[in-house]
């Protein structure tokens, strides 16, 4: 199994919320008795979900007493971190729709009897981006077919997602020359010609400033005919115009800048204690500026947004917090709430 192999392969070595909703004066968090050291997965080296994952460990870490978070460069992404979730070496990490709700329902290549996670907050949303060498003369996703394209392994968010997008084109994975590894990887590929085109799901990047100042590419454009099939398969996902499209002057865009969107969430492992969640969750909202201030990304993450998009169900220990706060949505889950 791909995604079996690249997880033998990778060792955890790394670890976000502005809002209408009133924070309370901050308290003492945790326990000095509590001995806890928690690991979040993050993603490949040069994205912003290393740096998301890294922020919120330095927020828990200063902040809850007896906690110690730190996080994990995950090149596997969500699919990597919610088996190392299960597998008990990490406690949770950034997950997309996609993956989380088959992890969750056990569908290959997560267990059979699914991986007991739970939604923590949403933060932002990422856009699918697929870019093309232009010397490959591609300009259309519907002219991948029997391209060099470099995707993540099955089973991660990135195939998932680019299969759809795909389909809907009227192409299969298997029409294309596909070589899997992580985006940074990708990037590097694209650069020095290796590949013809990358798909990857990722925000703005200054990976991507320089590989668009050192190569000529192209964002590939959808068919007209092929985004109601999309709409229909995955509402969420748009399209919308890339906000991030004039950060990259060099970048040839042969149209309106259309890209697809996926929600992006923090997940944590649903064994973890009520008591610690709600504190990691206090802390995390208190001081969300850390957050913020790590990545124009993360500029707008809001408290009020916290529940939006949750594709499953809450952390007990997460609700206790915003019912406390009154954040929009958490009536829904009343009945997971713990008695106190």
């Amino acid at each position: 199994m791909v995604l079996t192999k690249l997880l033998r392969m990778l060792v955890p070595v790394a670890l976000i919320a502005g809002s209408t909703v009133a924070v309370p004066a901050q308290e003492a968090l945790g326990d000095p008795s509590w001995n806890y050291d928690l690991v979040l997965g993050g993603g490949s080296a040069t994205g912003n979900s290393k740096i998301l994952a890294s922020a919120l460990g330095k927020i828990v870490t200063e902040n809850v007493e007896g906690v110690r978070a730190s996080g994990a460069v995950v090149p596997g992404f969500d699919a990597e971190s919610v088996i190392h979730t299960h597998n008990g070496t990490m406690h949770g990490g950034v997950g997309t729709p996609l993956v989380i709700t088959n992890a969750t329902q056990g569908v290959a290549p997560f267990p059979s009897d699914g991986v007991d996670v739970k939604f923590w907050f949403a933060h932002n949303e990422v856009p699918l981006n697929i870019l093309a060498q232009k010397d490959a003369g591609i300009t259309k996703i519907s002219e991948l077919a029997g391209k060099t394209v470099a995707l993540a392994p099955p089973g991660t968010s990135n195939y998932l997602f680019t299969e759809i997008i795909l389909q809907a084109h009227g192409l299969q994975v298997s029409d294309l020359n596909v070589r899997t590894m992580d985006t940074s990887e990708a990037i590097n590929q694209l650069q020095n010609g290796s590949v013809d085109a990358i798909s990857y799901v990722r925000d703005y990047s200054g990976a991507i400033l320089e590989l668009s100042t050192a190569r000529d590419i192209v964002l590939l454009q959808p068919e007209k005919e092929a985004l109601d099939k999309i709409q229909q398969r995955i509402p969420w996902a748009g399209p919308k115009k890339w906000p991030f499209v004039d950060d990259y002057p060099n970048l040839e865009v042969p149209g309106e800048a259309l890209v697809f969107v996926s929600p992006e969430f923090m997940f944590l492992d649903g064994d973890l204690e009520n008591e610690l969640v709600y504190a990691m969750t206090k802390a995390v909202w208190e001081n969300i500026e850390e957050v913020r201030r790590s990545s124009q990304v993360f500029a707008e993450v809001n408290l009020e947004g916290a529940l939006s998009g949750v594709p499953i169900e809450p952390h007990p220990g997460a609700l206790l917090y915003y019912r406390e706060m009154d954040v929009p949505g958490w009536e829904q889950y009343a009945d997971l709430i713990p008695e106190q």
